[in-house]
């Protein structure tokens, strides 16, 4: 599905870095909600990262390969890809967020207290607004495959219709994989369940420059 946004984006965020974790309580992974605090960095499983651009002045090759910006907006840029952890494949920018940070448990909405780490990648993509944005939902293996894809399509588009609300600029496409593209074992080698590698899964991914 591909759906395009052409609104402009007027967004002012703090210059400072926080941390934000993901933590799950003790019952089973699936059933318990995440929680997306303002704590400070720990051995959690999602942490947002100190800003590690490593183009401090004007003139040096950006990080990321950023374009078309001045040195100031390039920077603070950087700063906040290097905090969502995004990472640099050819020729696009990749930032992989979990799905249980972003939703609840086997839900579409996005949860309020996703709001500000996707309003840090609001600030990012104001930056580039002529760049096209390949939004990717995935899922882990439990259950159906046609309830999977379905389930990682909506996330997809609601996260695509959040950003578009915001007043994002720019040119988005929605996909949902469902569990098709695995970053890590849904079980373990003996055949156990797999937690942990199951909420690595659970993700949805930006491909900032459209899709490889």
């Amino acid at each position: 599905m591909k759906r395009c946004a052409t609104a402009a984006l007027a967004l002012v965020l703090p210059s400072f870095a926080h941390a934000y974790t993901l933590t799950v309580g003790a019952g089973p992974m699936d059933d318990q909600p995440s929680r997306f605090a303002e704590i400070d960095i720990g051995g959690s499983r999602f942490t947002e990262q100190q800003g590690t651009s490593t183009a401090k002045a004007a003139g040096e090759t950006s990080t990321f390969g950023l374009k078309d910006m001045d040195s100031d907006t390039r920077l603070r840029t950087e700063d906040t890809l290097s905090q969502l952890g995004a990472r640099k494949e050819g020729d696009h920018i990749i930032v992989s967020l979990p799905g249980d940070v972003l939703f609840d448990f086997d839900k579409s909405d996005i949860r309020a207290d996703a709001r500000p780490v996707l309003s840090k990648l609001a600030s990012v993509l104001e930056a580039m607004p002529k760049v096209s944005v390949a939004i990717i939902g995935h899922t882990d293996s439990k259950g159906a495959d046609d309830y999977n894809q379905r389930l990682s399509q909506d996330r997809a588009e609601s996260v695509e219709v959040w950003l578009t609300d915001l007043g994002v600029a720019s040119s988005f496409t929605t996909e949902g994989k469902g569990e098709s593209s695995p970053v890590a074992p849904n079980a373990l080698a003996a055949g156990s369940d797999n937690p942990e590698g199951r909420q690595k899964n659970r993700r949805v991914e930006f491909i900032i420059g459209g899709n490889p």
